[in-house]
C-alpha cells in the first residue's frame, strides 16, 4: 500500500508539471505563429483561449527582429473592434512594462459582451508599420471553473487512497 502512495504522489507531482507550460507567456494558445510585418515576425497569445464577457482577457505578443532576435523597441497597439457593427471596442497598448518576461509585449483587458470580434495586434517602429488580426468569439461567462473542480478532484481521490494507505490494511485473501 505504500507503493500506491508513492506512486499516486509521483502521478499527481508528474500532472502538475504538466499544468507548468500551459502557463508560459500568460498562458493561452498561439492565434498568430510568426506572421511577417515588414521584415519583423509576431506570435500572438490569447489567454483564455475561449474569452467570456466580463473576464480579463491577456494578449501577449512576440517579437522577433530580422535576425531572430527579441525585438523590444517597438510600439505595440491591440484593437478589437466588433465584427458585426465594425465598431471599436477596445484600444490598448501592449508593452514590455506589463509583461513578466521582458522579451514580450503584454495587456490585459475585460472582455465586451458577447460576440464576434476582430483583434488586431499593430506594430509600430521606425518606418515600418503594419498589422496581423484574428478573430474570436466572446461567449457568455461561465460559473463553473472545471480546472479548480477537475483539481479539488484529484485531491479529493488521493487523500482517501493516502488514508487507506496510511492504515496499512493487510488485503490478501486466505488461500487454502
Amino acid at each position: 500500500m505504500k507503493r500506491m502512495g508513492a506512486g499516486l504522489l509521483v502521478s499527481l507531482l508528474v500532472l502538475l508539471g504538466a499544468v507548468r507550460p500551459l502557463l508560459a507567456h500568460g498562458g493561452g494558445e498561439i492565434k498568430i505563429g510568426r506572421e511577417p510585418v515588414g521584415p519583423y515576425k509576431l506570435t500572438v497569445w490569447m489567454n483564455p483561449p475561449q474569452p467570456q464577457s466580463g473576464k480579463t482577457i491577456h494578449i501577449t505578443v512576440g517579437a522577433l527582429a530580422e535576425d531572430d532576435s527579441p525585438l523590444l523597441d517597438a510600439d505595440m497597439m491591440i484593437e478589437m473592434t466588433d465584427v458585426n457593427s465594425n465598431a471599436v471596442v477596445v484600444t490598448r497598448p501592449a508593452t514590455t512594462d506589463q509583461s513578466t518576461n521582458k522579451l514580450y509585449y503584454e495587456t490585459d483587458f475585460p472582455a465586451p459582451d458577447e460576440g464576434l470580434y476582430e483583434i488586431s495586434v499593430a506594430l509600430t517602429r521606425g518606418d515600418v508599420s503594419g498589422q496581423v488580426a484574428f478573430q474570436t468569439e466572446v461567449k457568455t461567462a461561465r460559473t463553473a471553473n472545471w480546472l479548480i473542480i477537475g483539481l479539488v478532484g484529484i485531491g479529493t481521490i488521493l487523500a482517501v487512497a493516502l488514508f487507506l494507505a496510511s492504515r496499512n490494511v493487510n488485503i490478501e485473501a486466505d488461500i487454502p
